[in-house]
């Protein structure tokens, strides 16, 4: 007996009430977060993303097993395939656009539910099948981009994207960076590669990943994983998608550049009067605050609101072991400090390899100032997060 497309529904969760997608996502194991995974791994670890929100991609056909009854789609690559079963919101939408769709690369959200072994001689003949997604968002192939489309795309620094991730969920941009291959220089957190195809940009110490198009355009390719092409610059069109703290650009468009020159100084209006000071804050941080993969060979770059005083750094930038004192560990005696005017950034050098798998703290102690006098503020407002009286706290751990 086959499988009909009222069974696949039954397999997984529940119905739910259609207008909130919200309720599929909370069903759904995972307490809602979104894992991003290759029809490979779902082979290799299905049970490992049972009955958990996945995100994948492949090409999509029409199951044509005689062993199973009914119209049901399939998300297909060369070492796997999984069943897709769109929720009753997108059913329709599906329906409509299979035939533009067939055969071209999409990408689904939903809820997994790996394949059950089964008696069932009919179930046995479908040895490809890793699964089942039950989906409720399917994105189709990007649109060829037009010269519209990419002079619409608005033009942004990478600083400024990265600095204000969320702003631009969404949005079609356009951003200057040097290509850094696959990551090859650990500009991002490992983890943070969402496929193997995925590469990265830069400028200054802002970088963000490229997603869903090679680096090769016009005239040029590039290859991910040599340095020797990663002293090339690239303007690059895409969607903004941030995941946490990490930015990705689902590319468009891809082309090579010149590197970008610092805009020209324009004297700035006179202030108004009686404006009043607001104290700095520490606004980014690279490696990010947080990182679980930091280099031993690491240095910390911390970014603040406004311009900072830069004596009132010395004997109050502290980096340290968390915990008890270890055999082997020594105090920071070399650390070594360099303050950035036009970047407001602070460089720390802890002048020593970091010990892999413990834990960072940097520590920013009262009495830091900016130009005007005004002290460093605890980005948690009213300092609850303290550590040792320190006024800001910012932690990693070594990879």
């Amino acid at each position: 007996m086959g499988w009909s497309a009222a069974a696949l529904l039954l397999a997984l969760a529940a119905p739910v009430p259609a207008q909130e997608y919200n309720r599929y996502e909370m069903q759904c194991g995972g307490g809602g977060t979104v894992a991003d995974v290759t029809l490979y791994d779902l082979t290799q670890s299905a049970q490992s993303y049972n009955q958990r929100i996945v995100r994948t991609k492949g090409r999509l056909e029409i199951n044509v097993d005689p062993s199973i009854r009914g119209r049901v789609f399939a998300l297909r690559d060369m070492s796997a395939m999984v069943l897709i079963v769109p929720v009753p919101e997108v059913a329709g939408q599906l329906e409509e656009s299979a035939m533009n769709l067939m055969g071209h690369d999409v990408e689904v959200t939903g809820c997994y539910a790996e394949r059950q072994n089964s008696n069932n001689a009919a179930l046995q003949t479908m040895q490809t099948v890793a699964g089942i997604i039950q989906t409720w968002k399917i994105l189709g192939p990007p649109e060829k981009p037009t010269k519209s489309m990419l002079d619409a795309a608005k033009l942004l620094a990478l600083e400024g994207l990265l600095t204000n991730p969320g702003r631009y969920e969404g949005q079609t941009v356009k951003v200057v960076g040097m290509f850094r291959g696959r990551n090859l220089y650990g500009d991002l957190p490992v983890r943070s590669q969402r496929a193997s195809s995925d590469w990265v940009i830069k400028d200054d110490v802002f970088a963000c990943w490229i997603v869903g198009r090679k680096p090769k355009g016009d005239g040029f390719e590039l290859d991910a994983g040599l340095k020797r092409d990663t002293n090339k610059w690239l303007e690059v069109v895409g969607r903004v998608a941030t995941r946490g703290p990490v930015v990705y650009l689902e590319a468009i468009h891809v082309s090579l550049t010149k590197e970008p020159r610092p805009a020209a100084e324009v004297k700035a209006a006179p202030l108004p009067p009686a404006k009043p000071k607001v104290p700095p804050v520490v606004v980014f941080a690279l490696p990010l605050d947080g990182e679980q993969e930091v280099p031993r060979t690491a240095r910390f770059v911390v970014q603040f609101s406004k311009d900072m005083n830069v004596a009132s750094f010395k004997g109050r930038v502290v980096v340290r072991y968390v915990g008890p004192v270890q055999p082997g560990d020594k105090p920071f005696d070399g650390l070594r400090l360099h303050y950035d005017d036009g970047r407001r950034a602070l460089e720390v050098d802890p002048g020593d390899n970091l010990r892999p798998g413990r834990m960072i703290e940097l520590l920013l102690l009262p009495g830091i100032s900016d130009v005007d006098g005004l002290e460093l503020k605890p980005r948690n407002g009213d300092g609850s997060a303290s550590v040792d009286g320190a006024t800001d706290v910012l932690r990693f751990k070594v990879g």
